[in-house]
């Protein structure tokens, strides 16, 4: 068990080296492991991680979540093109 004092971690799928136009998808499985031992070494199996990266719609968000085991999901630019990004159309 680790305390470090973090409330919160994001996790982004990509290095800084990286971007989405040269490398493409999100590394979410790379996610899913800091996710796993975040949890592992903070003792708390609940501990809140949010996955970044790679999200573009509302599907991207189910799968995101499903794949990494992430609590939540945080966009920035796709929410520049679309504000609705999080809201559940029914397609």
């Amino acid at each position: 068990h680790i305390d470090s004092g973090v409330d919160l971690i994001t996790v982004h799928g990509r290095t800084r080296f990286e971007n989405k136009v040269a490398v493409g998808a999100a590394n979410w499985d790379a996610i899913r492991r800091c996710v796993e031992a975040a949890r592992l070494y903070s003792g708390d199996k609940n501990f809140p991680i949010f996955a970044n990266g790679g999200i573009e719609s509302y599907n991207d968000v189910c799968r995101c979540l499903d794949e990494t085991g992430a609590s939540g999901v945080m966009s920035s630019e796709s929410l520049l093109e679309n504000p609705g990004l999080f809201r559940d159309t029914g397609s």
